[in-house]
């Protein structure tokens, strides 16, 4: 086009109008995608540490015994939760919806490794007043994966909650979830749940790994 009236125009204002539009800036495109609202977000949530427990879990063969170990340690006879928890379809890690049965429940998702004694596990929760509601959204979306219903006895012991499960299709089983300060390590965290599990008499055969939703998918 430039060419054409430079050509053509017998004034030499088109030509140097035309080299004003030649060393012009092109236009910035815009095109649908994220903003930068957007990516500042995804990098902050990148960035979050995500809190995180060193846990153990064993099976148990007398809860009876155990119970008496770690109220004697807690010096508490322990708080009494029944739970239903459903898992959702996830891509990595584990999503569950914990339902308290009083119309309070958490949406959790947590990534550990499948690995026998103490290992590290990090976590985001989010409380909600209406699982029920909450439970037929996801699982339209992601569909279901297993359900887990047990009663759980809670104690406290220092940094360390103590669950004693009784896990109906699975039995009994016991938890230590050492809830890491910033400070610590998991070397550290590991540590604790180790000289816990021995003062609990929680034999290392007795260990077992991943999930009762796991457990209960292999029929074990």
């Amino acid at each position: 086009m430039c060419g054409q009236f430079t050509r053509f125009s017998r004034s030499s204002s088109w030509s140097s109008s035309c080299s004003q539009i030649a060393a012009a800036p092109p236009r910035r495109r815009f095109f649908a995608g994220k903003s930068s609202v957007n990516t500042r977000r995804d990098r902050d949530t990148d960035n979050r540490v995500m809190p995180s427990n060193v846990e153990i879990k064993a099976k148990v063969s007398d809860p009876t015994r155990f119970a008496a170990r770690a109220a004697e340690l807690s010096q508490s006879e322990g708080s009494i939760i029944k739970q239903h928890d459903t898992f959702f379809n996830c891509t990595q890690g584990r999503l569950k919806l914990r339902d308290f049965m009083d119309k309070s429940g958490q949406l959790i998702f947590y990534e550990r490794p499948d690995t026998a004694g103490p290992k590290l596990s990090r976590y985001s929760i989010s409380p909600t007043s209406d699982p029920p509601s909450l439970r037929t959204v996801l699982s339209d979306a992601l569909g279901v994966k297993g359900e887990v219903r047990k009663e759980r006895r809670l104690f406290l012991i220092g940094q360390t909650r103590v669950h004693l499960d009784a896990v109906e299709g699975l039995g009994n089983y016991m938890e230590l979830e050492v809830v890491m300060r910033p400070e610590q390590t998991v070397e550290d965290g590991q540590k604790v749940a180790e000289e816990l599990m021995e003062k609990l008499g929680v034999p290392r055969q007795s260990l077992v790994t991943g999930a009762y939703v796991d457990l209960l998918l292999k029929g074990l």
